[in-house]
């Protein structure tokens, strides 16, 4: 079959289920959809309030489309974007483009430029991020780092002369500048010589020198910390957060901003601009081990000494942000006690130092991002709460936070990012209807300014209802329940949809499922998602709720949904699939080892046995918080065989898909494959797709046509056992005009009045 567009390079070689839309009706979502999405990732508002910079995200072509899409035949990428805050209508104007990834943008103070973190790939093909400042009133982009390590996070000074970024340094750079850490090595009894020259063939100290500079260049990996996987590839060495100041004229070079061998974060100029205000770790601690840090002030003078303003012993401190009058500094903290159950709160620090007045409570609210308010002293921030996640507000006098922007199109809106500046709030929001349109506030309310994908008006989009159920143990549990695009009570395939974490959290505007759910529904399922016990936006008790039961709890939770919707007049309780991706790939498996009502099931980058998910898995120190001990500790060995789905691959009846990356090193690749071999190796009908460039996001962030891959081969292994009864043999194409090719963003903006194993 040839393409019906060329543009975008799509064949479609399998039919969609659900109603046929003629002449100039909406059509059903189909695969090649996702190519067209675009995604607000950050925003930056001026000063003054007059514009904001968005950073974009979109997938473009990477080369020449044949006949077929192959994976590699398009790419992310992402650009920055200016729009007006005064005009209407606003339109989103490109400041960079081409090949490109470009993010984080930050406002200068005077308004006439921007930072942003751009990156670029080095001599060596690896990418590396660097701070890049673009002229708002003509002229080109140019880098303003060029550090050996990269650079990301840029912060603006007052008189913004200057920036603060961040960079990775290894160890050994730190040693050699500031001398040995004051945390013991951990290599048994062999300390690095540094300047030694390597010899095989030379003396003791010679030959070190010889196999550290192997080492030094990943051949062999040395590994001698708990912490040693990335996200892709092993860690060739530790590397320490870093602080360096930059002169944006170029006059003087870089200067990292304190010293020894220990983390400094999010660092960011004090009201005043003297000084700089980061968290820091514990020097006395390994920085693997770090997790309580202190809130200090650092003068941009040399050979003035740090000042403790927290000292924030059993608090994890994040993103500081000092007050526009300088009297305090807003900043993220959670209870170092329990890291996997603690929500991050907001407290407001003295700007002299001092204890912080914590004006939320980690109990109710799990704090995603922060900035202060356009009224001082309020300060507006996120946080997930029953499928939504709304704006709150607090103030020093406010007992509880006031919420707002919850509701939109009468259904549980999230917000996804945003700022605040010159009296304006602009936000990038995911809702049922659209996972990205951009909205602003100011005194004369609020009103969406663009949307990023204006072709889902020409789409057939399904709407999800909201239900409880209750639980007999008093656990009250949210779920969704969208329906297929099929006539109205036809008898229609159910997909369980189970999330990851454990502890994120499903709503009906969830964007890094909207697509997938609303492939889903084009085809004929209907979806069934749920937040079990264990899940946020409940507040930390019922975070707590798995708390050594992964399996038995949270899978009591998401039956109970699923017998609830059952008693549906277009559900066909005969028909139902499950899925899941991280932990509920997990979760699909100790289900269908345990329940065999589903036709089929397909568990994705899954863990399924905990003593080998320690070993692989960079996320290995989920084992010991969510269940109290390790794997190998005789206490606690009979509570992991008991939790892991493995042991009980045996009694999978379930026709099984199981997929995983093949660079996943979040959980790790190997558990899938025993748990195939488990389950073929007893008889079950088993299939196993590894992706070979894939890591952990796949689903999420990889490569666009793998992605098409997998939601397709999720549905046709679906279609296999519980196929709608109705199957059309080719889906309609959508057309694709030129005014929608803007740099990666579709066409006309459109304006109107009215984030674990995951």
């Amino acid at each position: 079959m040839r393409c019906r567009q060329p543009a975008l390079g799509i064949c479609l070689g399998i039919g969609l289920a659900g109603t046929t839309h003629g002449g100039d009706g909406p059509t059903p979502v189909g695969i090649e959809d996702l190519l067209r999405l675009r995604s607000a990732r950050s925003v930056a508002v001026s000063p003054a309030g007059d514009f904001a910079v968005v950073a974009v995200e979109s997938f473009a072509p990477a080369r020449e489309i044949g006949d077929r899409i192959d994976p590699g035949d398009y790419e992310r990428r992402s650009h920055l974007f200016r729009i007006s805050l005064t005009d209407q209508p606003a339109e989103l104007r490109p400041l960079t483009h081409g090949d490109r990834r470009d993010g984080d943008p930050r406002v200068s103070p005077d308004g006439r430029s921007i930072a942003f973190v751009r990156s670029v790939t080095d001599e060596d093909g690896r990418k590396k991020s660097q701070v890049w400042v673009l002229p708002l009133d003509g002229g080109e982009a140019r880098p303003v780092t060029d550090l050996e390590h990269g650079a990301s996070r840029p912060r603006w000074s007052p008189d913004g002369d200057r920036l603060v970024v961040a960079s990775r340094v290894p160890v050994a750079d730190l040693v050699e500048s500031d001398g040995e850490p004051a945390w013991e090595p951990t290599r048994p009894a062999r300390d690095v010589d540094h300047g030694v020259e390597g010899d095989p063939s030379g003396s003791l100290e010679e030959v070190r020198g010889w196999l550290d500079g192997n080492s030094d260049r990943g051949r062999p990996h040395v590994i001698d910390r708990m912490a040693f996987l990335g996200e892709r590839e092993v860690e060739n060495g530790l590397r320490i957060d870093q602080v360096f100041m930059i002169d944006v004229q170029g006059d003087d070079p870089p200067r990292r901003l304190g010293s020894g061998v220990v983390n400094r974060r999010d660092a960011v100029f004090s009201t005043h601009g003297g000084s700089v205000v980061m968290t820091v770790g514990d020097p006395e601690v390994h920085p693997e081990d770090q997790f309580d840090t202190s809130l200090v002030e650092v003068s941009i003078e040399p050979d003035i000494e740090d000042r403790v303003l927290f000292p924030g012993a059993g608090w994890r401190l994040q993103d500081p942000i000092p007050g526009r009058d300088g009297s305090l500094i807003a900043i993220l903290g959670t209870r170092t006690d329990e890291p996997f159950y603690r929500g991050r709160q907001i407290g407001l620090v003295p700007a002299k130092g001092g204890e912080p007045i914590w004006a939320t409570s980690s109990e109710e609210y799990d704090v995603r991002t922060h900035r202060w308010g356009s009224q001082a002293p309020a300060v507006d921030f996120t946080a997930p709460r029953q499928g939504a996640i709304p704006f709150f507000t607090i103030r020093p006098s406010m007992v509880v936070p006031s919420e707002s922007n919850r509701v939109r199109e009468g259904l549980p809106t999230q917000v996804r990012t945003f700022d605040v500046a010159g009296g304006v709030r602009v936000w990038a929001e995911a809702s049922a209807g659209n996972p990205s349109r951009l909205w602003m506030e100011d005194a004369e309310g609020a009103r969406m300014i663009s949307d990023l994908n204006s072709w889902i008006a020409d789409r057939v989009i399904m709407r999800p209802r909201e239900g409880w159920v209750d639980r007999p143990d008093g656990v009250r549990v949210q779920y969704w329940l969208l329906p297929p695009n099929a006539p109205a009570e036809t008898p229609s395939p159910l997909v369980l949809s189970i999330h990851g974490g454990p502890s994120a959290m499903w709503g009906p505007a969830e964007p890094t499922m909207w697509f997938e759910w609303q492939l889903a529904a084009a085809w004929g399922f209907g979806v069934v998602y749920a937040n079990p016990r264990g899940s946020g936006g409940y507040g930390e008790s019922f975070q707590r709720g798995n708390h050594q039961d992964w399996g038995g709890g949270p899978a009591g939770d998401c039956l109970a949904v699923l017998d609830d919707v059952a008693t549906e007049p277009w559900v066909d309780p005969d028909r139902l699939v499950v899925t899941g991706g991280s932990y509920g790939g997990y979760l699909t498996a100790w289900i269908i080892g345990r329940d065999h009502r589903f036709k089929a099931a397909v568990a994705q980058r899954g863990v399924y046995d905990l003593q080998t998910f320690f070993g692989e898995g960079n996320a290995y120190r989920l084992v010991e918080w969510a269940f109290g001990g390790r794997p190998f500790d005789p206490r606690f060995r009979e509570l992991m065989t008991r939790e892991s789905p493995y042991h009980a691959a045996g009694e999978i009846r379930t026709p099984l898909l199981i997929m995983h990356g093949e660079k996943d090193l979040r959980t790790g690749v190997s558990q899938s494959a025993m748990l195939f071999r488990a389950v073929k190796s007893s008889g079950g009908e088993v299939e196993y797709v590894r992706y070979p460039d894939a890591d952990h996001d796949l689903s999420r962030r990889g490569d666009p046509v793998v992605q098409m891959d997998r939601l397709l081969r999720i549905l046709e292994f679906f279609s296999r056992f519980a196929g709608p009864t109705r199957m059309e043999s080719e889906a309609e194409s959508p057309g694709n005009t030129e005014e929608e090719a803007v740099d990666g963003v579709s066409g006309p903006s459109t304006t109107a009045s009215g984030a674990g194993l995951r």
